[in-house]
């Protein structure tokens, strides 16, 4: 196939067709074959499991917390209820009033009854006097007596006991306010230690969790760091500008008559157009193909003709050198068209 646009010199089709075979050097598929093994033998690597502990359990601090709290914080709590929910009952009263009645209401029935028992004496003493003695005053008077002593006994008794109760009652609420203060002082303090052996297993926890997740993460690296260096290598070796192992390419010779114009010459193959940059000039970029290639238009020095194609240095993977170390593409490769703009 001859050029698509006019150049500045002539070219004339050789009589015969030749072929030209690309080849990796040999280093290069020597690498190549090592890595093929070397992935190979990877890839039948079988799955391994991570056999080490991945969550760290409660720590030592933390458990204590959690037995300071089942077994002194909720058992005081029970008996702060229980002593809120004591009453100023009967017997609660009785508990209460006992010891006020024996040191109070008896000592007060004694004085009293001294003094009717003084009374008694001196009503005796006039009666003798007198010469009334054993007569019916005297009996009116003791009678009299006798009922006033009951009256006072009554009286005695009946406020000493009430002053005794509102005593007792006064004695009682304050025990409970007491006992209940003092139960929640006891949970408030071991609720702080509580927390404070908490929040010191916490830290130890994570601690432990951070050892383990790095446990995990070196385990996971190491699985991996063979088939890394695998890629790495792939890597390397698809980007290098190497053509394909055995390609051949067949096409027609031409044969330059006259002067030497580079950038107005396109190969005989099919589809392989001289594209190296340093034989264009008014390069734009114009668009990107679907496969990410990008898109020029240029014109060959020496041609005043505008042309749609690629830059050969980016796409090593599609372009050749010719003896005159200039790159030549070849468009079947890329989804992009070399072609004629005006």
């Amino acid at each position: 196939m001859g050029s698509i646009f006019k150049p500045s010199t002539t070219v004339v089709q050789a009589p015969s067709q030749s072929t030209t075979s690309y080849d990796i050097p040999q280093y290069f598929k020597d690498i190549q074959e090592r890595t093929l093994l070397r992935a190979e033998a990877a890839s039948k690597q079988p799955f391994q499991t991570f056999q080490g502990q991945r969550v760290a359990p409660l720590s030592t601090g933390e458990q204590a917390a959690a037995n300071v709290v089942s077994g002194q914080i909720l058992p005081q709590a029970g008996q702060l209820g229980a002593i809120g929910a004591q009453t100023y009952d009967a017997a609660t009263a009785q508990q209460y009033m006992n010891p006020y009645e024996q040191q109070v209401i008896q000592s007060a029935l004694t004085d009293v009854g001294r003094g009717y028992q003084q009374q008694q004496r001196n009503l005796a003493t006039q009666a003798v006097g007198s010469g009334a003695f054993g007569g019916g005053r005297e009996g009116v008077e003791r009678a009299i007596l006798g009922s006033e002593y009951q009256k006072n006994i009554a009286d005695v008794s009946g406020r000493l006991r009430q002053a005794g109760f509102e005593s007792g009652a006064a004695r009682f609420a304050q025990d409970r306010a007491t006992q209940l203060g003092a139960a929640q002082a006891q949970i408030g303090a071991l609720g702080g230690a509580a927390t404070g052996l908490a929040q010191m297993g916490a830290t130890e926890r994570g601690i432990e969790q951070a050892n383990l997740v790095e446990a995990y993460r070196d385990f996971v690296e190491k699985q991996g760091y063979e088939m890394g260096q695998v890629q790495q290598v792939i890597g390397a070796l698809s980007g290098a500008p190497i053509r394909t192992y055995g390609e051949e390419r067949s096409g027609y010779t031409g044969q330059v008559i006259g002067g030497p114009s580079i950038g107005g010459q396109v190969l005989g193959a099919a589809a392989a157009y001289y594209s190296d940059i340093r034989m264009k000039e008014n390069i734009n970029k114009i668009g990107v193909s679907p496969s990410g290639v990008n898109i020029y238009s240029f014109t060959y020095k020496g041609d005043n003709k505008t042309y749609q194609g690629v830059m050969a240095h980016q796409v090593p993977h599609a372009s050749f050198m010719d003896d005159n170390g200039y790159m030549i593409v070849d468009y079947s490769k890329l989804d992009v068209e070399f072609k004629e703009l005006n």
